[in-house]
């Protein structure tokens, strides 16, 4: 279960990379391109924690801690997701 976890999540951080890097293309510069870029590096630095992590824990037995780790790191990639969906309707909002 645990491991059926981790899959998950990462699956979700790699899509949320690639949609970091599809929005960041849609605001180039200024301050709003320069925040996307500091979001973007957070998001990958997420997604790489969240692979070391799966690596690290992927024989161990499944025990309470491994399980609410998991699903922590789970519901992140889920917060990462919503956020970058935010930053879509707010530059779609001011593009007019």
């Amino acid at each position: 279960m645990v491991q059926i976890l981790f899959v998950l999540g990462l699956l979700l951080m790699v899509y949320n990379t690639y949609t970091g890097l599809q929005i960041k293309g849609l605001a180039p510069g200024g301050i709003i391109g320069e925040r996307l870029t500091q979001l973007n590096a957070l998001i990958v630095f997420f997604a790489l924690g969240y692979l070391l992590v799966g690596v690290l824990t992927w024989s161990r037995p499944a025990d309470t801690l491994l399980v609410i780790m998991a699903l922590i790191l789970l519901f992140g990639a889920i917060f990462v997701l919503l956020v970058l969906r935010l930053v879509q309707a707010i530059l779609k909002a001011l593009e007019g």
